[in-house]
C-alpha cells in the first residue's frame, strides 16, 4: 500500500498538461441517527447510530497493461446507554489489487489478483454473551491470491477467473484458535485424573495450541457488476466464490458433518442513491455460505448461511 500511494503521488504530480494513465476516486460518508425520550408514555430507548463508510479506487492503465486497486472500509455503532459497551452494527476492511495484461482488444487479460479481508474491532454473539469476542482485527482475517484470466465485455461487467488460488485464513486469537474457529485446526486435550484424598478430579489439559493459520488452494471466481439505473441512483453487485482443491471426501465442517457445498460464497450488492451533492441513501446487502465458520449458538438449525442488511441516511462527499 505505501508502494502504491508514492507511486500515485508521482504520477499526479506531472504536469498538468500530459495526460496520466492514472484514474482515482471514491466516496467517504458519515451516517448518525439520535433519539432520546424523557417520560414518554408510549416507552422508547435512548440511542445513537454511528456509521462510517469509505471507498476508494485508484487505477492505472497504459499500453497493455493495467492495474486497479480498490479499498472499501466500513465500521458502526450503537450506542443504547452511553455508560455502556456499545453494539457493533458493522465492521468491514476490503482491499483488492489487480494486474492485468491485454490478450484481446481490452476483453480479455492474463490476471494476477491479491485481496485482504478483516475488521477493524472485536465482535460478540450479542445475543449470547457480550463479554467474549468472537471476531476481532486479523480474527479472522483471509489473504488471497491468484493467477488467471479476466473478461470484460464492457464498462459495467468484469469476471475474473482464477483457477491458480492461494488461500490464507488468520485467527490471532489464541482461544478462537483452540476452539478451531473458521476452519483453523483446533488445539488438542488430553483428560487428566488427579486424586486428592477422597476426592478425584478430572479435567482436560492442552497439550497442543490451536493453529493460527490455515492454507487452502483452489480455484477463485470474481464477478463484479456496476450500473446506473437512474440519474443518481446506482447498483454494484460483487460475487466471490471459492473452491478448495484441497478438500477430501472425509473432511467435516464446522458441525463435524461432511461438507454438502465445499464452495465458499460472499455476495455483496449496494443500492446508492445520490440526494444531492452532501446528501446519500444507501441500502447495502451481504450474503455469505461458508462451511468452515459455525453457525452462532443462538441461531436455530445448521445453516451456514449468513446475511447482513443496512440501511443508511446521511452525509456522503465524493473524492475526485
Amino acid at each position: 500500500m505505501i508502494a502504491l500511494l508514492l507511486s500515485v503521488n508521482v504520477a499526479f504530480a506531472q504536469d498538468g498538461g500530459i495526460e496520466s494513465p492514472w484514474t482515482h476516486g471514491g466516496n467517504v460518508g458519515f451516517n448518525m441517527a439520535q433519539s432520546h425520550f424523557d417520560n414518554w408514555s408510549a416507552g422508547g430507548q435512548d440511542n445513537i447510530n454511528f456509521l462510517g463508510l469509505a471507498k476508494y479506487d485508484i487505477n492505472y492503465k497504459k499500453g497493455l497493461h493495467k492495474w486497479d486497486n480498490s479499498l472499501d472500509l466500513q465500521l458502526g455503532y450503537n450506542y443504547f446507554n452511553l455508560d455502556m459497551k456499545p453494539i457493533k452494527t458493522d465492521d468491514r476492511i476490503f482491499f483488492s489489487s489487480l494486474y492485468g495484461y491485454d490478450l484481446i482488444n481490452d476483453h480479455w487479460y492474463a490476471t494476477a489478483n491479491f485481496t485482504f479481508q478483516s475488521q477493524f474491532t472485536n465482535g460478540y454473539n450479542y445475543a449470547a454473551d457480550s463479554t467474549n469476542c468472537i471476531s476481532g482485527f486479523m480474527a479472522p482475517g483471509y489473504l488471497t491470491l491468484g493467477l488467471g484470466i479476466q473478461w470484460v465485455p464492457n464498462e459495467h461487467f468484469k469476471l475474473n477467473l482464477a483457477p491458480l488460488t492461494g488461500k490464507m485464513i488468520v485467527v490471532n486469537n489464541q482461544r478462537l484458535a483452540d476452539g478451531g474457529a473458521y476452519g483453523v485446526k483446533k488445539a488438542e486435550y488430553e483428560d487428566v485424573v488427579e486424586i486428592i484424598g477422597t476426592d478425584t478430579l478430572t479435567y482436560q489439559r492442552k497439550v497442543k495450541n490451536g493453529e493460527n493459520i490455515r492454507w487452502e488452494l483452489g480455484a477463485q471466481l470474481t464477478a463484479e457488476f456496476n450500473y446506473e439505473i437512474f440519474e443518481n441512483v446506482t447498483f454494484s453487485s460483487k460475487l466471490i466464490a471459492f473452491y478448495d482443491y484441497l478438500i477430501k471426501s472425509t473432511d467435516v465442517n464446522a458441525l463435524g458433518e461432511k461438507y454438502t457445498c465445499p464452495v465458499d460464497f460472499d455476495w455483496d450488492n449496494a443500492l446508492i442513491m445520490k440526494i444531492n451533492d452532501w446528501l446519500s441513501c444507501n441500502i447495502t446487502a451481504r450474503l455469505v455460505y461458508d462451511e468452515d465458520i459455525a453457525p452462532l449458538s443462538h441461531v436455530e438449525g445448521t445453516t451456514f448461511r449468513q446475511f447482513k442488511e443496512v440501511l443508511s441516511l446521511g452525509i456522503s462527499y465524493k473524492i475526485p
